[in-house]
């Protein structure tokens, strides 16, 4: 009896690609929420302080 192996790849690359997309998910959530910004932006020294500067 040969069974063909579609049904069982078919679930398993389903499995595969959701695993995938919810780390991928997380990983673009929460790396720029740790370092405060998305990696490869430009940072401009002394614009994330929140002092008042009257000039």
């Amino acid at each position: 009896m040969l069974r063909s192996p579609t049904p069982f790849l078919r679930t398993m690359l389903l499995v595969v690609l959701a695993s995938l997309f919810v780390v991928m998910s997380t990983a673009f959530v929460s790396i720029p929420q740790a370092i405060g910004g998305h990696p490869g932006e430009a940072r401009i020294a002394g614009a994330s302080s929140m002092a008042f500067h009257a000039t």
